[in-house]
């Protein structure tokens, strides 16, 4: 094969791989709609580096008993009357208000969140699908045509049809056997004589390539969704101690299990990748289940921890974890993996 055949071959490859990720991304972006989810545009730095300008971030309604510290909520903003808040839930007031926090400002929204304002908690993040919206909205016009020349020049050349696209003909038996010359004409007058079959089944396959490189390639950064800020402050209990023999076991979901020979706390968090998901624990309690709010991923591994507690602090937090799978887009149970 020539070398000019090659880098053809490699080019459109390469083409087809760029059109099938921005088509799985802007899937991911797009499908949770159908759901009653919101995918929001993030136009601004106050929750970097956990999400980044231009990213999608979706979000789920939920109901009120779970915004809880270290989440991320979407909310009307009650500082603007036009705009949202995405910000991180940095602690609850006496009132029951959400005080807010960008990871990247240096203190707290002045303004917090009454829970109603909440359109939502957010459960995917989708990078980069979002920056022609943050250029369009910003006029900045030189990425968003290069871009938009880019992806046109990638769908031309993906889209292009190479000689092996289609299988030749099958041969006539009643004809008799004979060699003639390939040439280019051939080739197209072959191209044109492929069976409706084939192009069907050209395009099951493309379909099934983009559904698989959605499913497996395009995973969410929940990690960016639920990491918990630095509290300005914790309070020790020097009597308490923290959990042991973390268990975890499968009984119509994930219950954890754990030991405590320290004196009696007040009681126990549940926590899952550093962030609360269940709290108020009684003190005699040895075992919690792990909350099926959605917020998991089928296609990742959640670490859960334990913690003991003292009033509204925490004193003492398990050093072991167990693992625990999710579910997906909502669907499922948290299961002990």
């Amino acid at each position: 094969m020539p070398a000019s055949r090659v880098l053809l071959v490699a080019a459109v490859a390469a083409a087809r791989a760029v059109v099938t990720l921005a088509l799985a991304l802007g899937f991911w972006a797009a499908a949770p709609v159908a759901l009653g989810w919101l995918p929001t545009t993030v136009m601004t730095a106050s929750m970097t580096p956990a999400i980044e300008v231009g990213d999608v971030v979706v979000s789920r309604p939920m109901p009120p008993d779970a915004l809880l510290p270290g989440r991320v909520v979407l909310a009307d903003d009650p500082d603007w009357s036009d705009r949202l808040r995405l910000h991180r839930i940095a602690g609850i007031d006496v009132d029951g208000a959400l005080i807010t926090k960008g990871d990247a400002n240096p203190s707290a929204d002045s303004s917090p969140l009454h829970p109603d304002a909440v359109r939502g908690v957010g459960v995917l993040r989708v990078p980069w699908v979002g920056l022609p919206v943050v250029w369009v909205k910003t006029a900045d016009v030189v990425p968003l045509g290069a871009v938009t020349v880019g992806f046109a020049l990638c769908l031309l050349l993906a889209l292009r049809r190479g000689d092996d696209d289609d299988p030749r003909p099958p041969a006539d038996p009643d004809e008799p056997h004979r060699s003639l010359p390939v040439t280019r004409r051939s080739l197209r007058a072959q191209r044109r004589r492929a069976p409706a079959r084939v192009r069907i089944g050209r395009a099951f396959g493309l379909a099934s390539s983009l559904a698989v490189t959605a499913a497996l390639g395009a995973t969410p950064a929940w990690a960016a969704l639920a990491d918990v800020t630095a509290a300005p402050g914790s309070i020790v209990a020097a009597t308490l101690s923290p959990p042991t023999r973390l268990g975890c076991v499968n009984d119509g979901g994930a219950v954890v299990t754990w030991a405590y020979d320290g004196s009696e706390p007040r009681g126990f968090d549940l926590l899952v990748n550093g962030r609360v998901v269940a709290s108020g624990i009684p003190p005699w309690a040895r075992a919690a289940r792990v909350p099926n709010d959605g917020s998991y991923s089928l296609f990742r591994t959640d670490r859960v921890t334990v913690r003991t507690t003292a009033g509204q602090a925490w004193s003492a937090e398990s050093s072991a974890s167990v693992p625990v799978g999710g579910v997906f887009l909502g669907f499922g149970r948290p299961f002990c993996r």
